[in-house]
């Protein structure tokens, strides 16, 4: 799952049950995201107060119980050169999605995404990328 997902599940502006379920699901497995990607949770929340659509103390509850998911952190080599070849072989401007791509590819995970406009970069779309509400949505 990526920032796209974790926000749809976290965020009351934002909620889908599509996310909802999607996570209920995940708990029961294994949930592996890059080591980054508490802060990029994080930076969405704050962004969220800036604009007015959180408070404070909402958007802090909400990253406390994003801290409290029983999430395993992964970084490596491996990890880093294989985001750049895929951020290169999909023409992608940053790695964070890359990074996320190179996670799920080494972990043997299913990758999903509410990100349509990176979604629409993956030409070809590995097997194991999925979209937020997609057809593929039963398969988690």
């Amino acid at each position: 799952m990526d920032t796209s997902v974790f926000i749809k599940y976290l965020c009351p502006d934002e909620q889908e049950g599509a996310a909802t379920e999607l996570v209920g699901r995940a708990l029961s497995g294994r949930i592996v995201i890059p080591c980054f990607a508490w802060a990029e949770i994080a930076s969405v929340l704050r962004k969220k107060i800036r604009s007015g659509l959180l408070t404070e103390g909402e958007a802090g509850q909400l990253y406390s119980a994003f801290g409290e998911l029983p999430i395993d952190y992964v970084d490596g080599e491996d990890i880093r050169e294989r985001a750049w070849e895929m951020a290169r072989m999909y023409g992608l401007l940053t790695l964070y999605d890359a990074v996320f791509l190179a996670v799920a590819e080494r972990e043997r995970a299913n990758y999903w995404t509410a990100d349509t406009v990176f979604l629409k970069a993956l030409v070809p779309k590995p097997s194991y990328v999925f979209v937020l509400g997609g057809e593929n949505e039963r398969d988690g």
